[in-house]
């Protein structure tokens, strides 16, 4: 295989990850909103996942002034496959994050398995990769933010106002805050792509969800280092071994389908794969996280206010851990621009454009073509009959999902 990640799977300890007391924590929030209250910053960041923290570390590093907003509490999951393609290795050591991303590490991923129906094949993925539950490695990186000067409001909401104003809601209280970029890493239907009229005018009819329960007894009979894909009519389902104990599910449905929830997806996987059905008899998600919609490519990802990171400046459809790295890699290229042009400006905005079309854009169309085939089950049949009988066909799909 390419580029490894050597890491031991970190094991979660709840008391090391202890929250801050409450009354020390309504102090630190009071503080906050004193001083957001008298200061502008050469960056806010909006949205506090992978894409949004390690833009607002790097430019931190690089001297700026930060701050990064986020609407959910500390501690919260995400709709997220977990997993963190071996392609992204190098782009993390470029950020100066490999290192945090490998502690938080559960497992490895270096086989993707696809099965519709009856047929299927496995191919062996061309870099090792790996599990990263959202919980531990968004909360990492959000604590390396603070430590590298960033002013983190949490939760706390970000409304874009007009030529770099953003309004931030925290506490109950209303503050307009100054900076010379707004970097928008809120996701999937980008609230801050939609003040600016980016927004696309046909967004797409699928969404996303994931979930985790614990399956022991199921997981005692999984491959290490797989990635189980299940394609059925108006969706597919990709499962991992998150831990030794517990199971995680992502998976994509269509609006217009007969399986449009998520229960429904897993019951109709489980009818040919004794292995998930095992698992569902020892429990079930007690919530699903969702995302949408899919796909979502905005009309504009930059000027010279305003930056799109991460899925807010497009996604595709996820396979085996292109959205993390996808994330990673828009800030490396967000970063390269703001370095070049010595800050934010309108040839930064430009420069960092054309960049993301080359490096992510193009490969995102390349991941809809891949789904093209995949994403239904005769279609999916045939191409699993062929990558058996023909390896370079295999070889060819885990190129366009490990790119």
């Amino acid at each position: 295989m390419g580029d490894t990640a050597n890491f031991v799977p970190h094991q979660h300890n709840a008391s090391a990850a202890r929250d801050m007391e409450p009354a020390a924590q309504a102090r630190a929030d009071s503080n906050l909103i004193s001083v957001l209250a008298q200061q502008s910053f050469d960056v806010i960041v909006v949205g506090g996942g992978p894409a949004g923290s390690s833009c607002a570390i790097a430019l931190a590093r690089e001297g700026a002034s930060v701050m990064l907003v986020d609407a959910r509490t500390r501690g919260r999951d995400k709709c997220c496959g977990h997993c963190l393609s071996g392609g992204a290795w190098t782009i993390l050591s470029e950020l100066g994050l490999r290192e945090l991303v490998q502690s938080v590490a559960t497992g490895a991923t270096g086989q993707v398995a696809w099965r519709s129906g009856t047929r299927g094949f496995e191919m062996n993925l061309p870099a090792l990769g790996a599990i990263t539950p959202r919980i531990e490695l968004d909360k990492k990186l959000l604590e390396e933010a603070e430590r590298v000067g960033v002013r983190v409001a949490q939760p706390a909401t970000a409304k874009w106002l007009a030529g770099g104003n953003v309004a931030v809601r925290m506490l109950g209280q209303e503050l307009s805050v100054r900076a010379k970029l707004v970097i928008a890493a809120d996701g999937l239907g980008s609230g801050i792509a939609r003040a600016r009229g980016w927004n696309p005018k046909s967004p797409g009819r699928k969404y996303g969800f994931a979930g985790s329960w614990r399956a022991p007894l199921a997981l005692s009979h999984w491959s290490a280092q797989r990635i189980e894909m299940r394609v059925v009519r108006g969706g597919y389902l990709g499962v991992v071994a998150e831990s030794q104990e517990h199971i995680h599910v992502a998976g994509l449905i269509d609006r217009n389908s007969k399986v449009s929830r998520p229960d429904d997806l897993l019951n109709e996987v489980a009818r040919d794969w004794p292995l998930l059905a095992q698992a569902l008899q020892e429990g079930r998600p007690t919530h699903w996280n969702a995302a949408g919609p899919l796909p979502w490519k905005p009309t504009c990802i930059a000027d010279e206010y305003t930056a799109l990171v991460g899925d807010a400046a497009g996604y595709a459809e996820p396979f085996s851990g292109e959205g993390m790295r996808w994330a990673f890699e828009s800030a490396r290229g967000l970063v390269r621009a703001w370095r070049e042009h010595n800050g934010w400006s309108v040839a930064a905005a430009r420069t960092y454009s054309k960049w993301h079309r080359d490096h992510i854009a193009r490969r995102q169309q390349k991941t809809l073509r891949t789904a093209w085939f995949l994403g239904e089950p005769k279609r999916a049949a045939l191409m699993c009959q062929t990558a058996r009988a023909f390896p370079r066909v295999a070889s060819w799909l885990a190129c366009n999902m490990i790119q």
